[in-house]
């Protein structure tokens, strides 16, 4: 791995990469704490069940398929998060783009289904707000002339 002196890279390109990439980690550990300790969870939606015809089994196993799907989307967005920082920080100003869709979808994936992750969705955004930034974006347009 070199490091950024000698790749030419600015620090707002490799600072923007950490982000998304711990964005994306902590993100994922998020979604595997709330799924092993979702009975919490399970006990309040059993409390405030006013229907007879929904028996807490009923409730825990759905809460269980929610929160694996969540895991699911989770890990899938944080991949293609990764990837596609990766990619920008190989010097490619397109998949910036795909980046920011990727994580706007994955901040409203988090305001449905998971409060904590709204907030590592947050970091993974600063990520992707600093390869916007002058510097990342002049380092970007000069490495698409050169290819």
């Amino acid at each position: 791995m070199t490091s950024p002196k000698e790749s030419g890279a600015p620090g707002t390109i490799t600072a923007g990469y950490w982000l998304v990439v711990t964005g994306a980690v902590l993100g994922v550990l998020v979604a595997v704490f709330v799924l092993f300790n979702k009975q919490p969870l399970i006990d309040a939606s059993v409390k405030v069940n006013k229907d007879p015809n929904i028996t807490p089994e009923m409730i825990a196993a759905t809460l269980n398929a929610v929160l694996i799907v969540a895991l699911v989307v989770t890990v899938v967005v944080a991949g293609l998060s990764i990837w596609f920082a990766g990619k920008v920080r190989a010097g490619l100003r397109k998949p910036r783009t795909g980046l920011m869709i990727t994580l706007l979808i994955n901040l409203f994936f988090q305001l449905l289904t998971n409060t904590l992750g709204v907030v590592v969705a947050l970091v993974a955004i600063a990520g992707l707000v600093l390869f916007y930034f002058r510097q990342s974006s002049d380092y970007l347009t000069q490495r698409e002339q050169l290819t």
